[in-house]
């Protein structure tokens, strides 16, 4: 194939796609209210779990450790629950 047909054949590729529209994907929200709800409930839900988190002496403890052994990746665990 010399180099004007491949350029045609690019050509004729873009016309074809450029006019038809790709169809729009269906929202997981049911409105943007359920949107904005939801995304604002698992903001304050992270901010919640921040706050706990960063006020605990055990996590505190544990993350200053250099070397963990099982039993604090169970305290770990248990701390995130």
């Amino acid at each position: 194939m010399n180099r004007q047909k491949m350029l045609n054949a690019y050509r004729a590729v873009d016309k074809s796609t450029s006019g038809t529209s790709h169809p729009k994907q269906p929202s997981i929200y049911r409105s943007e209210y359920d949107e904005k709800l939801i995304k604002d409930y698992h903001f304050a839900k992270f901010r919640r779990n921040h706050a706990e988190l960063s006020h605990n002496p055990t996590l505190k403890a544990l993350l200053e450790k250099a070397e963990w052994d099982e039993e604090d990746v169970q305290t770990l665990l248990r701390q995130l629950n």
